[in-house]
């Protein structure tokens, strides 16, 4: 059945075949004319079940007998498959601005009445600032925390996300509302963008960071009502240390997702005397940990970097006439027996290691200064003391792996003995095996 745009209506209706079943309705393509911005419907649902129609304004464009209903499921917005979009996803996408757009639906009112009365949402995101929540039912929060949001449009609301803080276990503690991605980016944009007026020469962003904010910030609609209420909660945010990023990834809040470890994590020692160390974790616990094994292979550099691109090769040292190359096999062979795998690789190559769903604990060994390393001693790990040259590149190498690598740092340890080295790495092992893994998942 067709049905076409006249002078009385804003749509017109195509009906598709489809193999669902009767109680769903056949989908159906409703176009829709709009005079303004929004086509004026009510949403509910989420990326979990789909994002419905749950109600149409009196005088909204795709009311009518072949336009949409309340139960609707949206399956397409302008050719824009809906499928496992947030309801605030869907909102956005439906305030761009067009004459006419299209939407591909499907009546199931069935499943509409069993999900419009809860959060349609479900999705992890990290917080990449401090927030102390100053309203009633507001979520407060620190950096780095786990949150669950089940509810991206709450009651309509565009700007707010209703969320649960986690535990360490990933167990719901409490419910409360947060400032959205989009309402946060466009305040560090507003106020960086004052900070950028004041300033000459310093500069707050760089030139690729304002850039990706000019490519990530659409400008939405939002009730005036809402206005001065939700500007006078962000000015409550703390935004000290808020990193910049530049692409998708929101200024705010980072998604991710949990990773369940069946098999013990590698182990990543980074920083001065680290070899000794490793030594010494392996002899003294010779259960939990062991050397990861370094395949010997002749083969041409090309042929090396290729088995890196294809992802079997983590990483590789050249030595007179062959490489010593770390393998993807090799580490699996060790953590499927239950051993933690010491590596020995290089920071830059900790990416490749998430490439192929392996997550390394990298753990710092910190010592204040080269004269710190120099005094270090053990009649066992450490039989030749360590010179004053090579104490001062270590500690010098130290400081650029912190700078450039920081941000992978699963845990610190202040420098001291082997054996004080040794008791903190274990007990940081013990506690990072113990947690929920998180993993970075694209954009908020």
């Amino acid at each position: 059945m067709k049905y076409q745009y006249n002078s009385t209506g804003h749509f017109s209706a195509s009906r598709m075949p489809s193999e669902g079943s009767r109680k769903m309705g056949e989908p159906r393509l409703v176009t829709v004319r709009r005079p303004g911005v929004e086509v004026g419907v009510m949403l509910c649902g989420g990326n979990l079940q789909g994002v419905y129609i749950e109600s149409l304004d009196e005088d909204s464009p795709a009311r009518g007998p072949d336009g949409l209903l309340p139960g609707d499921l949206i399956l397409e917005y302008n050719s824009v498959n809906m499928k496992n979009k947030t309801a605030e996803e869907v909102y956005v996408e439906m305030l761009k601005p067009a004459e006419t757009v299209t939407l591909k639906v499907q009546h199931r009112l069935d499943d509409f009445s069993l999900i419009k009365d809860v959060p349609g949402d479900g999705f992890y995101i990290r917080a990449l600032y401090d927030r102390t929540g100053e309203a009633e039912g507001d979520l407060s929060f620190k950096k780095d925390d786990i949150l669950y949001v089940d509810d991206s449009l709450p009651k309509g609301s565009f700007g707010t996300w209703m969320a649960w803080q986690l535990d360490e276990n990933a167990q719901q503690i409490q419910r409360g509302q947060i400032p959205s991605k989009y309402m946060m980016d466009q305040e560090f944009y507003r106020r960086h963008s004052v900070t950028e007026m004041k300033e000459d020469s310093s500069k707050t962003l760089s030139a690729a960071a304002r850039r990706s904010f000019f490519r990530r910030k659409p400008k939405h609609k939002r009730s005036s009502s809402k206005d001065s209420k939700e500007m006078v909660a962000l000015d409550t945010i703390s935004t000290d240390s808020i990193p910049f990023f530049d692409d998708c990834v929101s200024l705010a809040y980072q998604r991710v997702q949990k990773v369940d470890c069946t098999s013990p994590r590698p182990v990543l020692v980074l920083g001065p005397l680290s070899d000794p160390v490793k030594e010494m974790l392996v002899k003294e616990s010779p259960g939990k940990f062991c050397r990861c094994v370094l395949e010997v292979m002749k083969a041409s550099q090309q042929a090396i970097e290729r088995g890196v691109k294809d992802c079997l090769f983590i990483d590789y040292k050249r030595r007179s006439g062959h490489f010593d190359v770390t393998t993807v096999a090799s580490i699996k062979e060790i953590t499927d027996k239950g051993c933690h795998c010491l590596l020995d690789i290089a920071p830059h190559a900790i990416e490749r290691l998430h490439s192929v769903h392996i997550y390394p604990i990298v753990v710092f060994i910190r010592y204040k200064n080269a004269k710190q390393i120099k005094e270090q001693k053990d009649p066992i790990y450490l039989r030749d003391k360590v010179s004053q040259k090579h104490s001062k590149e270590q500690f010098e190498s130290a400081q650029k792996i912190e700078q450039e690598y920081s941000k992978f740092f699963t845990g610190i340890v202040q420098g001291g003995t082997l054996q004080y080295i040794c008791t903190q790495i274990i007990t940081i092992v013990d506690q990072e095996q113990s947690k929920v893994l998180w993993t970075p998942l694209g954009c908020p």
